[in-house]
């Protein structure tokens, strides 16, 4: 299995892309001699290597001259049409066209066949959505990977007027995905990167796994202080049969602490998991000055990060949190029923990669143990001998 995972350390956009999947290896002879298919005036692609932030990057350039003519999306899809695009190939572009056409039409409120863009409409762009289709099929690439997206902050001026970063169809595309906002003044997310990655792939946490084959850099024209104007792909090997790690994103919630008791240590953790952590722990550990004291770590899903930090604090008075944003791998699982020593118990059925597994919870085990008068251990050997499990 292949996988490209793309690292958006600033920014995305069609070019840059494009360029990053060259830099890996795809050959743009290819793509010159597809272009030469099309109903279009000749395009020369002009491929240098630059430094950014120390790192020599690839850089794309079309070499033509920019017509200022409308397309309609129709009229985009007729082009590669004409052109001896293969189906597969047709499709991927297909979809990134109807993506910035559909956030497009959303944004001024008319129809998707009645947008007509200046961005879409410039032959660069066509060039930037077919290429990176073409390398995302010349590698072979079974999955699509891409970080958090980032973007800069302030307006641009564009053939529509003034505008706020992200742009508009940017914003719409990018829904529900997550974002950081670099400390840039301009726009480093454009709708055709946003497309691409959007319509081609899927966001995970910012981490991958596999053997890694190549990674490629690709750069656009702009250049920043402090924040190199790059974007690296990774291309990935996966064993057979193997897929990605299903991966989530939870946020990791941590405070030391040396001024609290147990008692409200385990009041907190209580509190904590009522209000929906998904889980609550804590460690001894030395602290300044040889002080006794806790660690406490708590598992939450990002949109019930505010809540937790606030009980925290609220009901620790400790001093600040840290947070950070982690990756987690878990087993499928439901709750069911069973029988122990023929009383009904609550059980966890359990799968991961095809291997099945149940466990009992304890409170229902508990509660068992409490009608018969013996202790929890004699009830949990009775559930393991019924369930008869492989170790």
């Amino acid at each position: 299995m292949r996988i490209l995972y793309v690292d958006l350390l600033c920014g995305a956009a069609g070019d840059m892309l494009l360029a990053s999947l060259i830099d890996l290896g795809f050959p743009v002879k290819l793509l010159e001699e597809q272009l030469r298919t099309l109903p279009i005036e000749p395009i020369e692609l002009a491929v240098e290597k630059v430094v950014r932030g120390g790192i020599a990057c690839t850089r794309v350039t079309p070499k033509l001259d920019q017509s200022h003519q409308h397309r309609y999306l129709a009229d985009i899809l007729s082009l590669l049409q004409c052109g001896s695009v293969a189906r597969s190939l047709y499709e991927k572009c297909e979809r990134v066209l109807d993506r910035l056409a559909t956030a497009e039409a959303k944004v001024h409120g008319i129809p998707k066949d009645h947008v007509h863009f200046h961005e879409i409409g410039a032959l660069d762009t066509i060039v930037d959505i077919l290429g990176v289709s073409m390398a995302i099929e010349y590698f072979k690439i079974d999955k699509v990977y891409f970080s958090t997206f980032t973007d800069g902050y302030g307006t641009v001026t564009t053939a529509h007027g003034v505008i706020p970063v992200p742009v508009p169809a940017t914003a719409v595309m990018i829904t529900g995905y997550r974002l950081k906002t670099l400390q840039i003044p301009t726009e480093l997310l454009t709708p055709t990167g946003a497309a691409l990655l959007t319509a081609l792939g899927e966001q995970l946490p910012d981490t991958y796994d596999g053997t890694v084959v190549a990674t490629g850099y690709g750069c656009g024209s702009k250049v920043f202080d402090g924040h190199p104007n790059f974007l690296r792909t990774v291309l990935l090997e996966k064993a057979h049969g193997e897929t990605a790690l299903p991966l989530e994103t939870v946020l990791l919630l941590e405070s030391d602490m040396d001024h609290i008791s147990g008692e409200i240590m385990g009041d907190v953790a209580a509190l904590l998991l009522g209000a929906g952590a998904l889980d609550v722990s804590w460690l001894p550990l030395f602290m300044k000055k040889g002080r006794p004291g806790y660690r406490l770590s708590v598992m939450a899903e990002e949109d019930s990060g505010r809540i937790m930090i606030d009980t925290i604090i609220r009901h620790t008075r400790t001093l600040g949190v840290r947070v950070q944003r982690i990756g987690r791998v878990t087993a499928q699982r439901s709750v069911s029923k069973t029988t122990v020593a023929g009383m009904e118990c609550d059980e966890k059925q359990c799968s991961y990669k095809g291997y099945t597994f149940s466990r009992p919870e304890y409170e229902s085990l508990a509660a068992l143990a409490r009608k018969r008068g013996c202790s929890v251990v004699d009830v949990m050997e009775e559930y393991l001998r019924g369930n008869k499990q492989d170790p």
